[in-house]
C-alpha cells in the first residue's frame, strides 16, 4: 500500500513537472536579441565619381529603401565644407575632381517595412564625413520604437585604384515577448533579418552607381 501511495506520489509529481515545464515553454518572456551583420565589396567606379553619385544624388533613399525601410522625411541640420585643399573649389567640384571636405548632419524619418520587426516610424540621425579618397557615415536611431530599442549602420568607402571599396555594418537591437522555446528562432530570424538588410543594400548601391556613372556632369 505504502508503495502504491509512493509510486502515485511519484508520477504525480513527474505530471505536475511536466505540465510546469509545458506551461513554461509556451509562456511569453521578455527576450533582447541582437542582429550583427557586415559586408564588404567593390563597386566598379572610381572614387571621385562615386564621391559625386553618393553626394549630389539623393543615394539615401534609395539604401535605405533595400533595407526594408522607406524613407519619409530627410532634413539638413548641419554642413561643413573644407576648402583649404582645393584650389579651385568650384572649377574642380563642375569638373568632378573636387579635393574639399564635407560634413553633414542630417534627421531622417522612416518607415520600417521589415515583417520580423514590429514597429512602425523610426527617427535617425545621420553624420557624413567626405574626404578627398574616403568617406565614412554613421545613421543611428535617436530613440526606441516600439520593440526596436537601437538601430545604427556604417558605410564606409575608399579609393582602390579604378574601382571604390565599401564596408556596410548594421546592428539591431529589438526587445521581444515571445514564448520560451521559440527565442533561438526569434534570435536567427533578427539575424537574418540584418544580413539580408546588407544583401539588398550592396545590391541598390551597385545598381545606383551604375545608373550615374557614365553621365559626364552630375548634378542634384
Amino acid at each position: 500500500m505504502n508503495k502504491t501511495k509512493l509510486v502515485i506520489g511519484g508520477i504525480a509529481v513527474v505530471v505536475i513537472a511536466v505540465i510546469a515545464y509545458g506551461v513554461w515553454i509556451f509562456s511569453a518572456v521578455d527576450h533582447q536579441t541582437i542582429g550583427e551583420a557586415q559586408r564588404e565589396f567593390s563597386v566598379d567606379c572610381d572614387f571621385k565619381k562615386f564621391r559625386q553619385i553618393m553626394v549630389r544624388k539623393n543615394a539615401a533613399e534609395a539604401i535605405i529603401s533595400a533595407g526594408g525601410m522607406k524613407l519619409i522625411n530627410q532634413s539638413l541640420d548641419d554642413v561643413s565644407i573644407d576648402t583649404s585643399n582645393d584650389d579651385r573649389p568650384i572649377l574642380n567640384a563642375i569638373r568632378g575632381r573636387s579635393q574639399s571636405e564635407l560634413s553633414a548632419v542630417k534627421q531622417l524619418t522612416v518607415q520600417i517595412n521589415d515583417p520580423s520587426v514590429d514597429a512602425d516610424r523610426l527617427t535617425l540621425k545621420q553624420a557624413a564625413n567626405v574626404q578627398e579618397s574616403s568617406m565614412s557615415v554613421e545613421t543611428k536611431s535617436i530613440a526606441p520604437a516600439a520593440q526596436l530599442k537601437s538601430y545604427r549602420t556604417t558605410l564606409d568607402a575608399e579609393s582602390s585604384g579604378n574601382s571604390t571599396n565599401v564596408r556596410l555594418t548594421v546592428e539591431m537591437v529589438l526587445d521581444l515577448k515571445v514564448p520560451a522555446m521559440f527565442t533561438d528562432r526569434a534570435d536567427r530570424e533578427v539575424q537574418n533579418s540584418a544580413e539580408q538588410a546588407l544583401k539588398s543594400q550592396e545590391q541598390a548601391m551597385k545598381t545606383f552607381v551604375e545608373k550615374h556613372k557614365d553621365k559626364r556632369l552630375i548634378l542634384p
